[in-house]
């Protein structure tokens, strides 16, 4: 089977879709000509649009493209699954590789939930083949209404502004891309059906003992039939959360500049403390980001996959507590960091060693 792709020779609205997430690489995600990209391919509908989309770019925007899909074993129909994923990219002309791994033995290892274990193990798979494909980027296929479904997911943790926006769309640090963020899920299931291509369900998106799975089954739906201009919304909302992050990382950037921090490290953990100097020139919006900051870039150094959430909670008992004056005191966040309260500075400090998320 062939299936190669021309955008000349697609439906208007087709081709629309694929220029506007042309024009969402180029504005939002800043992505180079000639790039080599690798495509989490699992079959599903999104991913198989993604594919099609990018083989429909591929000469337009000069890419290398190479594909992965994960077997995480824990379905009967995950081979199959698999082997259609592979045959999909076959036909579009896209190298695909089938990696496998026991996704429950890794929860049972880990102590962690399947959905937390099969992410993880799909994300570390997917650097593992970028680094030996010596890749830019890989490529995700989240969607308009995946959007939504992670700012609710966002709101019912806890997080604060800007995290609430939802999903970046270009994360650096881990060199995950996501392209069609403000493309609804309809559109992309019409193209594949024009490629006269397939896509596999997975049963388990139906399951309501998930959160994310009840979000999309039970509430959303119920938020659409309230306002169908849902997505757009939550695009509007993506978007402000964009400028505001890039307003904070410079506005700390330069706190940081005025006040360096102390940087130590032992054999067994690495340290940042905020000095009192710092931290007493600046109001509790800003400390609050910046303690935010920090504890992020401790978890992006030891080069965690699975970070944990920074409990906003935390922070906040951490800013009430300075506020107060009150010294000697310890917060413990996931993922084996801790903040602790000293002479009014305050010293974060993470394990070495990369214990498992409970």
């Amino acid at each position: 089977m062939s299936c190669l792709p021309d955008l000349q020779r697609l439906s208007g609205a087709s081709a629309r879709l694929c220029l506007k997430v042309e024009q969402f690489c180029t504005r939002h995600l800043a992505l180079p000509h000639a790039s080599k990209l690798v495509l989490a391919v699992s079959g599903g509908a999104d991913s198989v649009a993604l594919a099609c989309i990018f083989a429909l770019l591929r000469p337009r925007l000069k890419l290398q493209l190479c594909a992965l899909t994960v077997n995480h074993g824990l379905r009967k129909a995950a081979a199959d699954d698999a082997d259609h994923a592979q045959a999909v990219c076959t036909a579009l002309a896209i190298p695909c590789t089938i990696s496998t791994v026991d996704v429950s033995a890794m929860a049972q290892t880990r102590r962690c939930g399947l959905e937390e274990a099969g992410r993880t193990a799909r994300y570390d798979l997917l650097e593992e083949y970028r680094r030996m494909q010596r890749a830019d980027f890989i490529l995700l296929g989240h969607h308009a209404e995946d959007l939504s479904e992670d700012i609710f997911l966002r709101l019912l943790r806890g997080a604060g502004w800007p995290a609430l926006g939802g999903m970046v769309a270009r994360d650096d640090t881990r060199r995950l891309l996501r392209p069609l963020l403000q493309t609804s899920p309809a559109a992309l299931k019409d193209l594949v059906c024009e490629m006269g291509l397939t896509w596999r369900e997975d049963e388990s998106n139906t399951d309501l003992r998930f959160t994310r799975n009840r979000l999309r089954h039970t509430i959303l739906p119920l938020l659409r039939q309230e306002n169908p201009a849902l997505e757009e919304h939550m695009a509007r909302l993506w978007q402000f959360a964009r400028w505001d992050a890039d307003f904070w990382e410079q506005t700390l950037k330069k706190a940081l500049l005025s006040h360096p921090p102390l940087e130590e490290n032992t054999p067994d953990t690495r340290s940042i403390t905020l000095s009192r100097a710092l931290l007493h020139t600046l109001p509790p919006a800003v400390r609050l980001r910046l303690f935010h900051y920090t504890a992020r870039r401790l978890y992006a150094e030891r080069n965690r996959r699975q970070q944990g959430q920074v409990r906003a909670d935390t922070l906040i008992r951490l800013e009430e507590s300075l506020q107060a004056g009150r010294g000697n005191t310890c917060f413990q966040l996931p993922g084996g960091l801790h903040a602790a309260i000293r002479h009014g500075s305050v010293c974060f400090t993470i394990s070495r060693s990369d214990p498992a998320v409970v």
